[in-house]
Formats: structure tokens, C-alpha cells, sequence
């Protein structure tokens, strides 16, 4: 009797334990809280969709899970009548909890070990509606409901971004700005889909733009490797330097300034896969501190060390079957410290850069680059602004490397084909009404622009004054945000990463104050002029074809080369598609002064100097205040330098012009006078 008595209590204790297990789902994790959004449940073959906010998990950590008890098997993945795919490091959220997950097939590995993930999905232990795709293959989750989901995770395509340049690239902080406005103003990301790497240039940017709470040295070679986790997804290092989720909303992420978070966000939206931004810019740096010398701990051999570190760790989680490499490329912003440099100067040391990147970063067959061997795609420039005073037109002038990095967004020759121009838009921000209007274009409502760009502030409002924007060298965060977007889709849309939006085309074309479109002006030459090719959208720049309308005339990177002698114009033709922009140059022999001008009681005299090289003279009259000429006689030169014009009305104020032509029919630059006539 006591044996069966004994067996009796040892079956009550086993059953007890075997629906607490059941209570205690049988497959949490360790997780991070956030916050419980709802994400409904899918069709047979839906697609994840995001919470209503970013995600501020971690990756869930590796748990002994217990045998579920007391419940039937799970029907097979092929079995399941409703299916969800996911890509690795994933997080969807269904609208109840999970009961139970089953692993049926596994196709990944550890990184660290080489052994098959345990698991494809695991539960978070804070919300056990929240699941996080932690391997690759095929798992069936039941959710307390009792319904089934066949799950496939897939490997996970990523790009390897690289972020190079001075201090506005870095995201240094404007000095009349706090750090609460950019470290509350940077975008949040969606844990999961956006990794970040970024080694400081000196040591109080580990605060200030990294914004961690424990110092950190500046990027070195040598210390390349600390800021980099042998795990894209191992965020446990009590260093913040050590951490790829700095851009994402989880309660451990520091929040840097600058482009990165932005461009990232933009980069996942545009093209429906994950990122890892890597940011090496140093603050104050001269391009000639980007150039490959041998055996220097510089700012280029610092950038690549850490980008080769990325590569190494990106390289691993491919080969364990995690990730599949997208693209490869860097963007520059750099050209205020050397605004004193010729455009000449500023171009080789760029080119030899660039190569430099091209042949260092394309990977190899070496066992630790195997998986990540391929080639640098683009380089994206960000329009640097001249270094002049930041809140005038002045800081929009053709500076050396200004002139030389629009020649190289626009230019189609082989050398330059792979270099892009990623923004302009800073140029828009140059007084309180073209903030307000832009902010105002765009977004159209204070919650419209809140809507889109998700911040740790919160509520948000349209900027208005110039000062919110870039009072300073240095842009605050809210522009930062739009220089990454703005750099993004560029880039995207340039190489076809993305499809292209329809979009009007605009050409400008202006002189060395670099703003004002000099294409309708007439303009005497100097024998080499200075001239810069905008196009807008910047994507489109890519595309601009030039064409020469004489012999003459030349354009040379920056340079209109006119050989003027006894041609009067010249004419250069910029199209992009069917949208064309014509630039006229003028000899200064296409002049024919007047040297009188008046009324007498016969008419208006009128009488003017052609020289030697004039053919012949038309003239032209109109009222004053309208806009159309009225021709009213042709001379030859030869044997008239005058005219008597005895039809123009007594008591009005005409404006007479003069055009000298040369023997081929090109016309000089009208010369105007004013007279009034007798009543």
C-alpha cells in the first residue's frame, strides 16, 4: 500500500510539472522589454510586417528550453495552412503569444563553433508574443489559440556601407547646439535590420558623437578590431564601442549623431534588406590625410583597417549561413579644410583615393575575405559647401574642391563612372524662407514629419529658421537626417537599386559664385571661365551629355576655353534627356558701342563703333518696359555706322539696341541705349 501510495504522489508531482511547463512557454528566451505592438497575423504566404514602432530588442540569447509535455505533436511545416517568411535576425510580433515553437529543419550554423544553430525561432521572454529569427530553415509555431505557422528563415542580404570624410561626415555637433538636441533628434531603426560600427577621431567625439558613457581611444590601425564584435548580432560587450545596434531604438543603443542613422533607415526602406553603416570620418582631416601612404597610421589606412575588420566579422556570419553580401560602396563629404586648394589638386588626390579604396577594399580569396569579395560599387559625394560664412550665398562659392567634385559626379569618362553624386540639398539651406519652404514641401504637417522620422524626442515640428538647419560649419541633427535620406535615395535610384520616381529635370548652369544661372546672361568671355553643371534630382547627373555648338569653344572639366579672334559667340548645349540648357559666350569683339543717342524734330539718331571684324549691324527698338524687339534696320558695316529712325512716336521713351554680326552670322551682345522723344 505504501508503494502505490508513494507512486501515486510522484504521478501528481510529474503532472504538476508537466503544466507548469506548459504555463512557462517552453521556448522563451532572454530579451530586452519593449513595448507590446501587435502585428497582425498573416495570410498563407504574408510577408513581415513592421511594429508601429522600431523594435527595442536584443537579439535573444541562447536558453535551455524544456520538453513540452502533455500536448500532441505539431503538424509539419508542410502541413501548416498558414506560412510566414523571414529573413535572419528578424522580429515579428503576432497578435497573441506563442505556446510552443518547433524546430523542424536547420540550415545555419554558430558562428563561433561551426555546429547547426539549435534553433530557427525563439520567443522573447518579455513578450511572448514577440518571436526573433535567430538561425536559418524551417520551424512551426503554435500560438495559445492553437493556431499553426510554418515558418522559413532565410539568409538575411546585407549591405556594407563605409562613411568617410571630416568633421560633418563624422556628425560633429554645431556649437550653439546641445547634445541633448542631436542625440534626441537622430532617427531611431528598427533593431534587426540596421547594424552600425564607428571609431572615433579623437577622444571627446566618444562622448559627444558617439555619445557612450565610457571613454574610448581614437580609431587607430592597430585598434581597428575593438570596435568591431565577432558577431554581427552580439551586443553583450559592456563596451557601447563594441556594439552594432548604436542607430537602433533598444534601451542599450547610445544614439550617434550624424548621417548614419538616417542613410540606414533610407538604405533598408529603399531597398527591403539590412545595412552595416561603418563610420571612419575624422573631423578637420585635408584630403591629403585620405591619401594610401605606405606605412602610415592615417585616416585612409584607419578606414580601412576598420572597414577589413567589418569585412572579417561579415564574413564569418555569411559563411555560417546567416547573411548573403548585397552591395559594397562609400560616401564622402570632406572639402572644407580645403577650400583654398585648386580644383586641379583636389581632383588627383581624390582619384588616387578612390582607386586606392577600390583596390584595399574589394576583398580577396583569403579564407577571412572569401565570402565578402567584391568590388567597391560607387562612391557618393555629399556637395560640400565652401567654408565661407554658413548662413550667406558666399558659402556656395566654387571652391577647388567644390568645381572638382561636381566635374566628377557629372562626368561620364571611365575614370569617373563609378562616382556619384549622392546630395546637393545642403545648398537649399541658405536663408530662414528656403528652411521654411523646404520642410514645408516636403512633409506638409508637423505630424506628418513626426510620422516619418521616428526620434527619441518624439513629437516633432517643422523647422523654420536657418538656424535649426546649419548656423554654424557644422549641420545640426534635423539636417543630418536629411542629408541621409537625401544621400540614400540618390544612390539607390542612380545605380537601380531602387526604381527610379518620375521626376522633372532642371539643369543650371552658374559661374564662380556658384548660385546664380548664368545660361541667360550675356556675358563678355575671359578666355578660360569658370562654370559648374547642376542637375536636379541629383541622381540624375549621371546622365548629363554636353555639346559644342563651334569649334571655338571648349569645355574642360571646369573650363569654357573660347578662342574668340572674329567669332563673335559661341554656344555649348547641356541636355539630360529631352531637357537641354544652352550657355552662349560672346566674344569681346561682338560689341558695336553706341556713341550717340537722340531725338531732334527728324527722328532718333542713333550712330555706333563696329570694328574691323563686324560684317554687319542690326538694330532694334522697343518701348520701354516691354519685353519684345522690334527690328528696324540692317547696315552694312562698310558703308554705315548710323541709322535715322523717323518712325518712332513723338513723346515716348523707346530703348534703341545694336547687334553687330560677324561674316558667319553670329551675333555679338546687344548694346542698349535710352532716349525719349520730342512731343
Amino acid at each position: 500500500m505504501r508503494f502505490i501510495k508513494k507512486y501515486f504522489c510522484l504521478a501528481v508531482i510529474c503532472f504538476a510539472l508537466g503544466f507548469a511547463g506548459y504555463s512557462f512557454n517552453s521556448l522563451s528566451v532572454s530579451a530586452e522589454d519593449d513595448a507590446a505592438f501587435s502585428t497582425p497575423e498573416p495570410s498563407a504566404t504574408a510577408a513581415p510586417s513592421e511594429t508601429a514602432q522600431p523594435s527595442d530588442t536584443l537579439q535573444p540569447s541562447e536558453t535551455e528550453e524544456p520538453e513540452p509535455t502533455k500536448l500532441p505533436p505539431l503538424v509539419s511545416y508542410e502541413k501548416t495552412k498558414k506560412k510566414l517568411q523571414l529573413k535572419y535576425d528578424d522580429r515579428y510580433t503576432f497578435s497573441k503569444e506563442v505556446r510552443r515553437v518547433e524546430t523542424e529543419s536547420v540550415t545555419s550554423t554558430k558562428v563561433k563553433t561551426g555546429k547547426k544553430d539549435t534553433k530557427v525561432i525563439s520567443v522573447a521572454n518579455s513578450n511572448k508574443k514577440k518571436v526573433f529569427a535567430v538561425g536559418c530553415g524551417k520551424a512551426v509555431v503554435e500560438l495559445v489559440d492553437g493556431t499553426t505557422y510554418g515558418i522559413n528563415v532565410k539568409p538575411a542580404k546585407i549591405s556594407l556601407l563605409l562613411l568617410v570624410g571630416q568633421s560633418n561626415m563624422e556628425g560633429s555637433h554645431s556649437d550653439d547646439k546641445s547634445k541633448a538636441e542631436y542625440t534626441n533628434n537622430t532617427i531611431l531603426n528598427y533593431a534587426g535590420k540596421v547594424y552600425s560600427t564607428y571609431g572615433p577621431s579623437c577622444r571627446s567625439h566618444y562622448a559627444n558623437v558617439g555619445n557612450w558613457s565610457t571613454a574610448s581611444s581614437p580609431l587607430s590601425v592597430k585598434n581597428a578590431s575593438k570596435f568591431v564584435p565577432n558577431t554581427l548580432t552580439d551586443n553583450s560587450s559592456q563596451n557601447q564601442w563594441c556594439r552594432t545596434n548604436n542607430l537602433t531604438a533598444t534601451a542599450t543603443a547610445s544614439g550617434k549623431s550624424g548621417i548614419d542613422s538616417a542613410l540606414a533607415d533610407q538604405w533598408v526602406k529603399k531597398l527591403k534588406e539590412k545595412v552595416w553603416v561603418v563610420n571612419a570620418a575624422h573631423g578637420g582631416s585635408s584630403i591629403t590625410t585620405w591619401l594610401p601612404k605606405k606605412g602610415a597610421d592615417n585616416n585612409f589606412w584607419q578606414a580601412v583597417a576598420l572597414y577589413k575588420a567589418c569585412e572579417r566579422t561579415l564574413n564569418k556570419e555569411i559563411k555560417a549561413g546567416h547573411y548573403t553580401l548585397s552591395h559594397k560602396g562609400y560616401f564622402w563629404l570632406q572639402g572644407e579644410q580645403d577650400f583654398k586648394m585648386n580644383a586641379g589638386d583636389y581632383l588627383n588626390y581624390f582619384i588616387k583615393m578612390h582607386r586606392a579604396f577600390k583596390t584595399q577594399l574589394r576583398g580577396s580569396k583569403a579564407a577571412s575575405y572569401k565570402y565578402v569579395h567584391k568590388s567597391l560599387e560607387f562612391a557618393g559625394i555629399l556637395m560640400v559647401r565652401s567654408h565661407r560664412k554658413p548662413t550667406s550665398l558666399a558659402d556656395l562659392e566654387l571652391t577647388g574642391p567644390r568645381k572638382a567634385q561636381y566635374y566628377m559626379c557629372n562626368s561620364s569618362k571611365n575614370a569617373y563612372k563609378d562616382i556619384f553624386l549622392a546630395s546637393q540639398l545642403s545648398e537649399v539651406w541658405l536663408k530662414n524662407s528656403s528652411v521654411k519652404s523646404y520642410f514645408k514641401n516636403k512633409y506638409g504637417t508637423d505630424a506628418k514629419y513626426t510620422q516619418q522620422n521616428k526620434t527619441r524626442k518624439g513629437s516633432l515640428k517643422l523647422p523654420t529658421s536657418l538656424s535649426q538647419i546649419h548656423s554654424t560649419i557644422h549641420y545640426t541633427q534635423l539636417a543630418y537626417n536629411e542629408l541621409g535620406r537625401d544621400a540614400a535615395n540618390n544612390i539607390c535610384y542612380a545605380l537601380g537599386y531602387a526604381s527610379r520616381p518620375s521626376a522633372t529635370t532642371k539643369i543650371k548652369v552658374v559661374g564662380k559664385d556658384g548660385y546664380k544661372d548664368i545660361s541667360s546672361i550675356n556675358r563678355t568671355a575671359v578666355k578660360n571661365m569658370n562654370v559648374v553643371v547642376k542637375v536636379f534630382p541629383a541622381w540624375k547627373s549621371k546622365k548629363l551629355a554636353i555639346q559644342r555648338k563651334h569649334e571655338v569653344i571648349s569645355y574642360d572639366k571646369w573650363k569654357v576655353k573660347f578662342k574668340e579672334n572674329k567669332v563673335f559667340n559661341a554656344k555649348l548645349l547641356f541636355s539630360v534627356g529631352k531637357t537641354k540648357k544652352k550657355f552662349t559666350v560672346y566674344s569681346k569683339n561682338s560689341t558695336a558701342p553706341i556713341k550717340e543717342l537722340y531725338a531732334d524734330e527728324d527722328g532718333v539718331k542713333i550712330s555706333w563703333k563696329a570694328n574691323s571684324y563686324t560684317s554687319y549691324c542690326n538694330v532694334y527698338r522697343r518701348e520701354k518696359g516691354t519685353k519684345k524687339w522690334s527690328y528696324i534696320a540692317r547696315l552694312d558695316k562698310k558703308t554705315a555706322q548710323s541709322y535715322n529712325d523717323i518712325f518712332a512716336e513723338s513723346g515716348k521713351t523707346y530703348e534703341y539696341a545694336v547687334t553687330a554680326y560677324d561674316a558667319d552670322g553670329n551675333g555679338g551682345e546687344k548694346v542698349i541705349g535710352e532716349v525719349t522723344t520730342l512731343l
